[in-house]
């Protein structure tokens, strides 16, 4: 039977694909993302999602592309989609991946493909209790070919039932969600404490005053839970800077050239 393996990462996607040659598994199976950050931006409608996304995490006519040009190719590929592929579904308990599996069931709603799940947090369980993630981008091939044998299959009953979910989802204008045993909305300044935080250890430990935006970036994604892109970080240091908490020095435009300065006002 052949297998048709959905991931929501470009970083799953590579690891799963290595993991298939490595098998010698390439006949039988393939692997496509769904390439898109879930737990931020609106859902109600495509424009709108991917106007917010140009405006405020796509950042170059690059990205751009891929975007559009990965969607384009999700779309094409569940179109002609035969009967005799059973498709695997690779997520984790976040609130990015959970979304996009409630996605990707809506997709497959009226189709007759079998859909299994592989909750990557719940394997790692069994084979690796020690270790946590939180995404499953952050596994590497050997673990995800270890996984395997949890695939369970959606009765009809589940599948409906996420799909229903998907489409509640849509209905929620929030720019953020979170994971909390479940999909929560939330205010899009959730995470500003853990910003202001980071940048004020920052500066204490670095003795500079202005300081770079990576670097405080970098150590916001480090201390959240929830897994969250950089360019979502970023776009809430703008929004604190505009309150007064930050200053800016050089192009804003530009990660690589502007600098911060932690006011803490």
């Amino acid at each position: 039977m052949a297998i048709l393996h959905i991931t929501f990462s470009l970083s799953t996607r590579g690891s799963l694909k290595q993991a298939i040659r490595q098998k010698q598994l390439q006949r039988d199976e393939s692997v496509i993302c769904v390439h898109d950050i879930f737990s931020i931006g609106p859902l109600t409608n495509l424009e709108e999602r991917k106007k917010w996304l140009n405006s405020y995490i796509l950042k170059d006519e690059d990205e751009r592309e891929l975007y559009e040009d990965m969607q384009n190719d999700w779309k094409k590929k569940i179109q002609g989609i035969p009967c005799d592929v059973d498709v695997w579904i690779w997520y984790g308990q976040n609130a990015h991946e959970e979304i996009g599996l409630r996605f990707v069931m809506s997709e497959f709603a009226n189709k007759c493909s079998m859909v299994f799940g592989i909750d990557t947090t719940e394997g790692l369980k069994r084979t690796q209790p020690n270790m946590e993630i939180r995404h499953t981008g952050e596994l590497p091939a050997d673990s995800l070919m270890k996984l395997r044998a949890d695939a369970k299959r959606f009765s009809v009953e589940e599948g409906n039932k996420l799909a229903k979910e998907w489409h509640a989802l849509q209905q929620n204008p929030s720019t953020l969600r979170i994971w909390q045993n479940g999909i929560e909305h939330v205010e899009e300044n959730t995470f500003d404490e853990v910003i202001l935080a980071r940048a004020k250890h920052v500066q204490e430990s670095e003795g500079s005053e202005w300081l770079l935006p990576m670097r405080v970036i970098g150590e916001a994604v480090g201390h959240l839970s929830e897994y969250v892109e950089d360019a979502f970080i970023e776009k809430r240091i703008f929004a604190l800077a505009k309150k007064g908490f930050f200053e800016i020095d050089g192009d804003p435009t530009d990660i690589y050239t502007y600098k911060l300065k932690y006011t803490g006002q």
